[in-house]
Order: structure tokens, then C-alpha cells, then sequence
């Protein structure tokens, strides 16, 4: 998978105090100011497009060296026993099957998706049902409406829901059916994943994936 992305920056000036000549005649204006701040911006969606897309290389160079090695590649999150902070409407759906239980977020299918009711601190959290080692943790966003919901997001591991260590934060917000990436910051071990919005809020997911990849005889490994 190959991504290639044009960015195209202009910098009018380096200074803050900038002047314009036109006609022989000079005059101050907050047009490089503006110029700056959408400078700044570009560099930081910049830095933040690298990092993704130096994730997903790493996840493509896993998948080949799997390929290679004849691994078998296994979504170890799949309907597993999943909880979250409270069901929209108390339902488990609207009549269709599409929402609101937690196991939607598992259930291999990203046209439904869990739904949380507007909570202080709304949680997810799924029981892949043994320690595994973390290398990275993928989120698909709801499809259809309110995607901008997914925003200030705290992803945690632990082998117990007491004892949750932080792997990685989303500052969002996310789009209609985004598919995110996630690496923890270190090496991380663990039986529990959770997400929590970190404000009061709806939280809803359409899906949660853990990719268990077994080596040969080597000890299995999760990337969830």
C-alpha cells in the first residue's frame, strides 16, 4: 500500500512584523499572520500524516514478513465479551440491529456500532480473554452520522480493568468511517482494552480489531 501525498506550502514571511510593496508605496498587514498560522498548521497536519503513514508501512511490512513466514493472522478480538459505560436508550438496538450494544463494536461488521449514552467519562472495553503483547490497536469510526463524536479519547491496557496503563490518545475529532491506527507508546502487555472519551459525552464505535499473528513454534503476539 503506497500513499502519496502533495503538500504545497507557501511562506510569504519569516518575520512577524512583515511589509507588502506595491506601487512604490509600503503599508503593514496581518495577511502574514494569517499566512503563519496556516503555515503552522500544514506543518503539524504534516507531522501528524507522517506519523500515520509510517504506522501503516510498519503494518504492511508485518503483514508481508507474515505472508512469508505462512503466519495465520487472526482477529483475536472478534466477539469477545465487551462492556461499556451505558446503553443508548437502554436498548441493545433501534429495531434494526445496527445499534447500540457493546458487542457491536466487536462483531466483525463496521455497519453497526456501540452506543453510549451522553456520559461524564462514557467507556468501552473489551476482555480478549488472555495477556497478549500490544503493538497496535485499529478503530473504525461510526458510519453514518456524528463522527465528531470520537475526539479526546484515551486508549488503555491492562491485565485487569484496575490496572489500565495508557497506550495512546486521540485528539480527533474523526470522520464519517475513519479507520484509525494506534501504537502505544511502549511495549505493552495486556487482557483488557478500553476506550473512554475524556469529557461528557456520547461514545460509539463501529469496531474494535486485535490482529493475534502466531510464528511458526513462537510465542503468539497481538496487534490490536
Amino acid at each position: 500500500m503506497q500513499q502519496v501525498v502533495f503538500i504545497i506550502s507557501v511562506r510569504v514571511c519569516f518575520m512577524s512584523a512583515c511589509q507588502i510593496t506595491i506601487s512604490g508605496g509600503k503599508f503593514n498587514s496581518d495577511v502574514c499572520k494569517g499566512y503563519g498560522r496556516l503555515e503552522s498548521k500544514v506543518d503539524i497536519l504534516t507531522e501528524k500524516l507522517d506519523r500515520s503513514i509510517d504506522l501503516l508501512m510498519k503494518i504492511d511490512d508485518k503483514i508481508k514478513d507474515c505472508e512469508q513466514n505462512k503466519c495465520v493472522i487472526k482477529n483475536v478480538a472478534l466477539k469477545k465479551k465487551s462492556q461499556q459505560s451505558s446503553w443508548h436508550l437502554k436498548t441493545h438496538s433501534w429495531g434494526n440491529y445496527v445499534c447500540c450494544a457493546s458487542e457491536y463494536a466487536n462483531d466483525g461488521n463496521p455497519a453497526t456500532y456501540s452506543h453510549t449514552n451522553h456520559d461524564n467519562l462514557p467507556f468501552w472495553w473489551v476482555d480478549l480473554g488472555k495477556v497478549y503483547d500490544i503493538k497496535w490497536i485499529e478503530i473504525i469510526n461510526r458510519p453514518d452520522l456524528a463522527g465528531q463524536r470520537l475526539r479526546n479519547a484515551d486508549i488503555t491496557v491492562g491485565s485487569t480493568l484496575k490496572e489500565m496503563s495508557f497506550c495512546a490518545h486521540f485528539k480527533g475529532p474523526a470522520k464519517l468511517g475513519e479507520h484509525l491506527f494506534f501504537q502505544c507508546n511502549r511495549q505493552m502487555s495486556g487482557r483488557y482494552v478500553k476506550v473512554t472519551i475524556k469529557a461528557k459525552d456520547y461514545l460509539h464505535l463501529s469496531e474494535v480489531m486485535g490482529q493475534n499473528i502466531q510464528r511458526n513454534k513462537e510465542e503468539n503476539k497481538i496487534h490490536t
